[in-house]
């Protein structure tokens, strides 16, 4: 069995195939960005004028603490919805990888083929998520809004709680959208075992490779986050790599 890339390899790689294909790579993540931030900020800004509006109406916390659950339960569902374009990016980046046409319109994939079994994905995925840091979030929009440290302590505590149970769901199902693209005929209970399998004595490969991107972000940080325009794309390929590596026929020991 031939030997696994290692990550410097896998991110050499990634930059050899990002050679020419920088301005398209950045174009369909800003607008999946500028998708996902516009829903949120409206979801965000009606929730707080009808918080307010409640508010002042009634004068009762209990019921403005119950119509801020439901409008984080229209948060995560927007985002659930909207993580469907995750299939599309997967794509881009695959055709780009291999050579294939690639192009932004690539970002709409998952609305118009196999939508059913991308919005399935992106539920499992979005609501894992949700579940692990929705009481980090709770707890951190009660601090913000009473100043009481111990809420303060609480969602650092949730945060470190929900980090540790997300990340390894997160390793395990991270190749979702990349099989469901390789394999159609799969439906979605399948896909996702799919990539718990090709991802056994991988997790701690694709978790240092994350981990090595670390000194980047805080670089980009220092340029106001304007590097992370060419991070990103960098990024997401490697993880592409990073999947046709561990998909090679010459080095797989497991069947679909």
């Amino acid at each position: 069995m031939n030997q696994y890339k290692k990550t410097y390899e896998l991110k050499n790689a990634a930059k050899d195939k990002l050679q020419g294909k920088y301005g398209a790579s950045i174009l369909i993540l800003i607008t999946c960005s500028v998708i996902t931030g516009i829903v949120s900020l409206l979801i965000n800004a009606i929730a707080s004028t009808t918080t307010a509006t409640v508010y002042a109406m009634t004068n009762s916390s209990a019921t403005v603490n119950a119509l801020n659950i439901l409008f984080d339960i229209i948060q995560l569902a927007a985002s659930i919805l909207l993580g469907i374009m995750e299939a599309g990016i997967a794509l881009f980046f695959l055709n780009a990888a291999c050579g294939q046409p690639y192009a932004t319109r690539n970002l709409f994939y998952g609305f118009t083929k196999d939508s059913g079994k991308a919005l399935t994905l992106s539920f499992v995925w979005g609501g894992c998520s949700g579940l692990c840091l929705y009481p980090y979030q709770y707890f951190l929009n009660d601090y913000l809004n009473t100043h009481n440290t111990r809420m303060l302590y609480s969602a650092a505590i949730a945060l470190i709680v929900g980090a540790c149970i997300y990340i390894p769901i997160y390793l395990n199902l991270s190749m979702v959208f990349y099989l469901m693209l390789d394999y159609p005929d799969l439906s979605a209970k399948e896909t996702l075992a799919l990539s718990v399998k090709i991802m056994r004595g991988h997790k701690g490969r694709l978790f240092y490779l994350n981990l090595s991107f670390v000194p980047m972000m805080f670089l980009c940080l220092l340029s106001f986050g304007i590097g992370f325009l060419w991070l990103n794309p960098y990024m997401r390929m490697t993880s592409t790599c990073f999947f046709l590596d561990i998909m090679d026929p010459a080095k797989a020991s497991y069947e679909a």
